[in-house]
């Protein structure tokens, strides 16, 4: 009994993986690939995340991730 279970098991897996199949890309993933460029925002008023100072120059966290 526990032979077949798991024969059972890894038929199931075999065909659920064979199902699940690829999309076409669209929207933001098509443009990533077809430009090969990943554009990132920060929020210029997001105090200690990101600002900018006295001279408007951009300083923060957020900034340092991006």
């Amino acid at each position: 009994m526990d032979r077949r279970f798991r024969c059972l098991a890894v038929a199931l897996a075999c065909a659920l993986a064979g199902a699940a199949h690829a999309q076409a890309l669209t929207g933001t993933l098509k443009k990533i690939k077809d430009t090969g460029v990943v554009s990132l925002g920060i929020r210029e008023s997001s105090v200690p995340f990101s600002y900018s100072d006295n001279q408007q120059k951009n300083i923060g966290y957020s900034r340092d991730i991006a």
